[in-house]
């Protein structure tokens, strides 16, 4: 899942988590595919950003997952030796494959 901005949101992209309005009402559940009708009234109703599943917008400064799993790697060779450390970056690893 990802938390891209609203002005980021295309049409066909599905809500991840729900959206809420400033007085913390829902506007849309977890599941809702957008429309740009339905994007038009968000930005309208002044929401900023959504949660959409999947990572499908490319954000300025994000690492690819490929440099992420990359750099866990240089972080965790000084200690390649030591199996709680490994055991550790395997979860963390499984983590990051997990959410893209």
């Amino acid at each position: 899942m990802q938390k891209i901005p609203i002005s980021l949101a295309r049409e066909g992209m599905i809500l991840a988590k729900e959206v809420t309005d400033s007085a913390g009402r829902v506007l849309c559940g977890p599941g809702t595919e957008l429309s740009q009708r339905l994007l038009d009234r968000l930005a309208n109703m002044g929401v900023q950003f959504v949660v959409v599943e999947g990572h499908p917008v490319a954000m300025p400064g994000e690492k690819s997952l490929e440099e992420r799993l990359a750099e866990l790697e240089r972080r965790f060779e000084k200690v390649a030796g030591d199996p709680v450390l490994a055991m550790l970056k395997e979860v963390i690893q499984e983590t990051m494959m997990e959410k893209g």
